[in-house]
């Protein structure tokens, strides 16, 4: 192994946890709340985005790519045996990550969306490793993260299902890992919404530790879900209000920004469409993962899936 449990590495007496999941999926919220235990520390003071250790680091590639399509890299997925090519993975990862953490404290947290695809990496360099892995709906998530896609990858709508590709092709990466993985814990976004205080109890006795009870209370419960509106009727039931309030207010800063009123239209065009073409080429796949198209609140419990190679959408669709 590139890591090693002996007490000569200066990590063996801690838990150096690593949280992983796509972006707007919860990660950040799980992190931040492991954090604010007394028994944790999370990275903080980095100076990067969001604190992630990724990006801090140059032993191995982060997220590379459109925030929509960074698991289709080669790169995204790491193993054991890309952790054996660099014997000293474990020494210039803890040199990068240990000074902005609290080293008195037991568990490390460290939290990149990747983890997701890198989870066997981490365990080899670190055996004792646990891992925490936060999953939402395949549709809210890509509806959540467009703003971050190309024009050609679903910021207007125009190839969405391509985001919802990116979801499942990642899960399935991690699925077919995480049958490899000794110290491993799922989340379903949904499941935390609906009941935090059960499902950040998971995370206490999983880490050991008690979490901190402010942190846990803040949490925010009442969020409803307005994707599936969306999703449901491409938001055609708002669009004469929204453009209406557009054009009573064009040239002041309280309108509708333009890019919003564009894909407010694209989306009434095409999504109801786009429904049909996901559920065809994905929709298999994605229930295989525990979600559903026809409700975006709902997940079943999580359990390991091992999938078949996967089936690619039709250029025509993207």
């Amino acid at each position: 192994m590139s890591g090693t449990s002996t007490s000569s590495t200066p990590w063996h007496d801690r838990r150096i946890t690593f949280v992983g999941g796509l972006q707007r999926s919860g990660t950040t919220l799980v992190a931040r709340i492991i954090g604010a235990s007394a028994d944790a520390s999370a990275l903080t003071g980095t100076g990067a985005v969001l604190d992630e250790g990724q990006h801090i680091q140059d032993i191995y590639a982060g997220g590379l790519g459109n925030t929509s399509e960074w698991s289709f890299h080669p790169q995204a997925h790491l193993t054991e045996e890309d952790a054996r090519r660099v014997p000293d993975a474990g020494a210039r990862l803890w040199q990068s990550w240990s000074p902005f953490w609290d080293l008195d404290r037991t568990v490390l947290v460290e939290k990149s969306p990747p983890n997701l695809t890198k989870m066997r990496y981490f365990q080899e360099i670190f055996p004792k490793a646990r891992f925490i892995v936060v999953t939402r709906h395949p549709v809210v998530q890509a509806l959540a993260v467009r703003k971050w896609a190309t024009r050609s990858r679903g910021r207007f709508t125009y190839g969405f299902p391509r985001l919802v590709e990116h979801w499942v092709h990642a899960h399935d990466v991690f699925a077919e890992d995480a049958l490899h993985i000794e110290n491993l814990l799922v989340l379903r976004y949904e499941h935390l919404m609906r009941d935090p205080a059960q499902q950040l109890g998971r995370v206490a006795e999983f880490l050991d530790i008690e979490l901190d009870a402010e942190a846990v209370g803040a949490v925010d419960v009442g969020r409803g879900n307005r994707y599936a509106e969306l999703w449901r009727t491409g938001g055609r039931g708002q669009l004469a209000g929204r453009f209406r309030s557009h054009v009573g207010n064009l040239g002041s800063r309280s309108g509708t920004p333009r890019a919003d009123l564009l894909r407010d239209v694209t989306d009434a065009a095409l999504l109801p469409r786009y429904r049909n073409v996901v559920n065809e080429h994905l929709g298999d796949r994605i229930r295989a993962h525990g979600y559903d198209l026809s409700t975006l609140d709902e997940a079943a419990p999580w359990a390991p899936v091992v999938r078949g190679a996967p089936a690619v959408l039709a250029a025509d669709t993207r």
